[in-house]
Parts: structure tokens; C-alpha cells; sequence
């Protein structure tokens, strides 16, 4: 056994990476099946340069592949296009957030206190404030959030996921010393 394992440690110490196997790097490569979708999705928006639907899913396939950058530059382009819509402001308010290295800057702040002033109750971005205050430990700030979407007429708001992530708050609250 012992003439197995010396061989493969000595050819391990000499080829392998030993030295470094503490040392973590981020691979920021898309995978192609994704870089297929988002190259599809920037030709479908060069045949269709005025369709805000084409716009959204170009930049929530950059947002997939974690190439906030670029969506947000495609939203730019979407808000420079059309009268913008809350929804859109509260997209790529999430966007600034993640490109930001979740830091939740100025430039991602007006943009969500634009988007409530046009709709309170818009559900992308009250849910980005709520996720965000969710993850932060702002256990009762993500429940006002969720209960605004809960008291709203909304369709899209789907009510049984956003009960259970009050219950998950709550019980956050009464965990938290």
C-alpha cells in the first residue's frame, strides 16, 4: 500500500498545487450555454431596437451571468428609450446593488426612491429592499416591505412565498438576542 501512496505524494509535491490550495479565485467566465441565450438575446434586440421586452431579457441574462455591468448599461439604454416604468427602476437599482459588490449606494438609492414615488407598492422594487434588508439582519424593515406587497392589489405577488418569508423573519426577531 505504502508503494502506492509515497509515488503519488512525491508526484503530487512536484506537479501538483500544493502551496496554494488556501488560494481561492472567482471565475468570472460565462458559461456558453448562457453566453449563448445572452448573445440570442443581443441579436433579438438589434432585429427589435425598440422593444422593451427585448431590453429586460438582454439584461436579466447579463444579471445571470453576473455581468452587472453590462446590464446595467443595457438598462440605461432601456430608460433612455422609454418613459421609465417603476418596475424597470427597481431592476436596475438591484443591478447597481450587485455590481456595487452589494453595497447599496447613491446612484441605487434614487433610483428606488424614484421608482416608489411612482408606484409604492412596486413589487421588483420592494422586494429588492426587502431581500437586501432580509440579508442585512434588518429583520423588521424586510417585513414592512413584504407587508406593503401583501396589503397592495397586485397579481404578481405571490403571497404564500412572501407569508413564509415573514415567518422566517419573525423568527429571526424572536432568535436575535
Amino acid at each position: 500500500m505504502s508503494t502506492l501512496i509515497l509515488p503519488a505524494m512525491t508526484l503530487y509535491g512536484q506537479l501538483g498545487r500544493y502551496g496554494d490550495w488556501d488560494q481561492g479565485n472567482v471565475d468570472h467566465r460565462v458559461g456558453y450555454l448562457l453566453q449563448k441565450t445572452i448573445n440570442e438575446d443581443r441579436l433579438a434586440l438589434d432585429a427589435n431596437p425598440n422593444s422593451p421586452e427585448r431590453y429586460l431579457k438582454l439584461a436579466r441574462s447579463h444579471a445571470a451571468g453576473g455581468q452587472y455591468e453590462q446590464a446595467v448599461t443595457v438598462m440605461d439604454q432601456l430608460l433612455a428609450l422609454t418613459t421609465p416604468q417603476p418596475a424597470w427602476l427597481g431592476l436596475k437599482a438591484s443591478y447597481l446593488y450587485y455590481r456595487d459588490g452589494r453595497a447599496f449606494g447613491e446612484d441605487a438609492r434614487a433610483l428606488v426612491e424614484q421608482a416608489l414615488a411612482l408606484d409604492s407598492a412596486d413589487v421588483s422594487t420592494r422586494m429588492f429592499l426587502a431581500n437586501q434588508a432580509y440579508l442585512s439582519g434588518r429583520y423588521e424593515e424586510a417585513i414592512g416591505h413584504w407587508q406593503v406587497l401583501l396589503t397592495s392589489n397586485k397579481d404578481d405577488v405571490n403571497r404564500a412565498a412572501i407569508g413564509n418569508a415573514i415567518s422566517r423573519a419573525q423568527a429571526r426577531l424572536v432568535e436575535a438576542p
